[in-house]
């Protein structure tokens, strides 16, 4: 007679191939570097770290992402919470369709909407930068921000107006929602400070100052050149800090999401109105949106048609002619990129799933395991995988060439984006009952199927928003790319290098076709299976 231990050892089987995931491709990468900072040729030394404290340069660039940071959450919350709060419970005209829309600017990577801005208005000084980012990272603010409004019970806010009257009713609703909105600001401001693409594109239009994330990279370039062991492991002793304070806000975003869990609404919010403000209150949702997606649309359309150029006219012609060298120049790179999202997502999710499930019912710890990916910069991360597998323990495992590898680059972008999915995942978890999976308990069939039936099966909704957040984020991911052999050959690589060298024409084509995979890729299987798309999530 099989032992219950061994029965349940398919079920088990996928968190354990989860773990050995993560460890393989994010935890043990990790503190490698960590280990190599204090181990010279002649022994155990604090060399790299003493010479850290009396780097000045590193202290003007933790200055400089600080008040990037500070300067850009404080954008985000402003554009990403007014648009929620404005487009959930409010007769907004429109707010059907702008609600949704509040999501849309996470789709247009960050360096489009850097290049739009950098083509219609001078862009090297500190505050289009943190304009940029902000925008970029308020739809994180403006989805937990509708979140939070979702969870709240109507019932109770309609107690607060009649109790107290409208204006103190507002500020209640704001203070249940608070937990919800720091989430959403520490997760912009996490994603601000480690970002290292739009502050070096706009560094290449003439920015002087250099953030912490820009400094680590500009010190892995250099070390090559570098002499000593302090030199060398100059970019990892200077990163290591940087990661430890951004896994504290990292937990801290957590901590505050736990404290605002689903509170089983029995009513939504009432529809509040907005009176005389109603046509004017138009304005925010439209900003924002103009500003994180039309305007970085309408340049790309712009540069198809000759607008960097002055040799031809503007036009349709010159659009065709765009075209066709975008098919010739950078069709393949496009191709790379969608074949390596998809596949991305598909194992993201596989990983999340038993993850997920684990840290929602017994093993809490595991949500902050599964999310610390998230808190290392892209380039930290792609360097600390290269060194592991490149020269370091983890090469004998997998091969000579693995670093090379597509195999290798797809590993690497599942460990960064797999926190997204087990995120999603495990806030689906803690609303399922527990109910059904004690009576399955009883069920005469084998652990797997159970598991597939009871746990997996309520799961596909957010399964499959995990799916399409993962592959669009894998879609426009240029910070791993700048680092990955194989992923160089990416479409969003490809764009950042033809843009340098001037080819904004047939850049903004295929720029064009990858924001239009990101949309219909992910739209398309939701309108055929019948989802609603009246929500801001």
């Amino acid at each position: 007679m099989t032992t219950p231990g061994r029965s349940d050892l398919p079920s088990r089987a996928p968190l354990w191939l989860a773990l050995a995931f993560l460890a393989a491709f994010a935890l043990l990468p990790l503190l490698q570097l960590l280990l190599q900072t204090v181990q010279a040729q002649d022994g155990l030394t604090l060399s790299a770290w003493r010479a850290l404290a009396g780097d000045e340069n590193l202290l003007a660039q933790v200055g400089a992402s600080l008040r990037l940071g500070f300067a850009a959450t404080a954008l985000s919350l402003l554009l990403g919470g007014t648009h929620a709060w404005l487009t959930v419970g409010r007769d907004l005209p429109g707010a059907r369709w702008l609600a949704p829309l509040g999501v849309a600017p996470l789709v247009v990577p960050p360096i489009f909407i850097a290049m739009g801005f950098a083509d219609l208005f001078p862009a090297p000084g500190f505050w289009p930068c943190a304009i940029l980012l902000g925008v970029a990272h308020a739809p994180f603010v403006a989805v937990l921000t509708a979140r939070g409004l979702r969870s709240v019970d109507g019932r109770a806010y309609e107690s607060a107006w009649l109790l107290r009257g409208r204006a103190r009713a507002e500020l209640w609703l704001l203070r249940a929602i608070a937990p919800e909105v720091l989430a959403g600001c520490l997760l912009a401001f996490l994603f601000t400070v480690a970002d290292h693409g739009v502050p070096e594109f706009l560094t290449v239009k003439g920015k002087t100052w250099h953030t912490y994330a820009e400094g680590v990279f500009a010190r892995w370039n250099r070390r090559a050149v570098g002499t000593t062991f302090e030199e060398l492991q100059s970019p990892i002793v200077a990163a290591l800090p940087f990661v430890a304070s951004l896994g504290c806000l990292l937990w801290a975003a957590l901590r505050l999401r736990a404290q605002a869990p689903d509170r089983g609404v029995v009513k939504p919010l009432p529809v509040r109105g907005l009176g005389a403000w109603r046509w004017v209150a138009l304005l925010p949702p439209l900003l924002y949106l103009a500003a994180g997606v039309a305007m970085p649309v309408f340049v790309l359309g712009r540069w198809t048609m000759g607008s960097a150029q002055k040799l031809e006219p503007m036009g349709l012609d010159y659009a065709r002619q765009s075209f066709a060298k975008a098919m010739d120049q950078g069709l393949p790179q496009l191709l790379n990129s969608l074949w390596l999202a998809l596949a991305v997502a598909v194992a993201v999710v596989l990983l999340a799933l038993p993850l997920a499930r684990a840290a929602a019912r017994r093993r809490p710890a595991l949500e902050l395991l599964a999310a610390l990916p998230a808190a290392v910069p892209s380039i930290l991360l792609g360097i600390a995988l290269i060194r592991a597998f490149h020269d370091g323990p983890l090469l004998r495992l997998f091969g000579a060439r693995f670093d090379q590898s597509w195999l290798f680059a797809g590993c690497a972008y599942a460990a960064r984006f797999l926190p997204f999915a087990a995120l999603t995942l495990t806030s689906q978890c803690r609303r399922l009952p527990l109910a059904a999976e004690e009576a399955g308990a009883f069920v005469a069939r084998p652990p797997f199927v159970r598991a597939l039936r009871l746990h997996v099966a309520p799961l596909l909704p957010a399964a499959w928003s995990a799916w399409a957040l993962a592959f669009v984020l894998a879609l426009r991911e240029l910070d791993l790319a700048v680092v990955l052999p194989a992923a160089n050959a990416t479409a969003v690589r490809r764009l950042a290098n033809a843009v340098h060298f001037q080819h904004e024409d047939w850049s903004g084509v295929i720029a064009l076709l990858l924001l239009s995979l990101a949309v219909l890729v992910p739209l398309v299987p939701t309108v055929l299976a019948g989802r609603r798309l009246s929500t801001l999530s």
